[in-house]
């Protein structure tokens, strides 16, 4: 649990984990790797103030014309394609405050994983519902498979 006490950025000295009345001592910042073509837009090391996000670093950059937004937490590296004309993202982060900043790509992540894992959640019971209505088809063609779900047959009655 977070007691740093004021919002404090990873890097600079003012973290607290779990002891509100423990010396302040400096969260290493821990960002997520660049590739070798990526150009770097933003960098925002995790932090707090409110929520504990001190293990999540964001940075947003730009890679054959396309931006991205790089996550680093706990479970690891992600890179998330910012569906938007190309300099939109750039210059709608540039008129935020860092904090600002920080908190909308946080919350740009947190939807997107929302969304990943409602997605995964819908598609196992489609397949968990088909497998007991035993409506899952393999197919071998050529020597690779094709499995399929057959559509539900309702039966209407009068």
């Amino acid at each position: 649990m977070c007691c740093c006490g004021k919002p404090t950025i990873n890097g600079t000295v003012g973290y607290r984990w779990n002891n509100p009345d423990a010396e302040p001592s400096v969260y290493p910042l821990n960002p997520p790797n660049l590739e070798q073509s990526d150009s770097l837009l933003f960098d925002e090391p995790g932090r707090c103030g409110g929520l504990d996000s001190h293990s999540h670093h964001y940075r947003v950059v730009e890679q054959h014309g396309t931006i991205w937004l790089l996550v680093r937490h706990g479970g690891g590296d992600e890179r998330i394609r910012l569906s938007a004309p190309n300099q939109l993202i750039p210059i709608t982060l540039v008129h935020l405050d860092p904090n600002a900043r920080y908190w909308l790509l946080n919350a740009i992540f947190h939807a997107h994983s929302a969304g990943a894992r409602d997605a995964r959640f819908h598609e196992q019971e489609r397949w968990r519902k088909a497998a007991i209505d035993k409506r899952i088809k393999v197919h071998k063609r050529k020597g690779t498979f094709h499995v399929s779900i057959e559509p539900k047959i309702e039966i209407m009655s009068a």
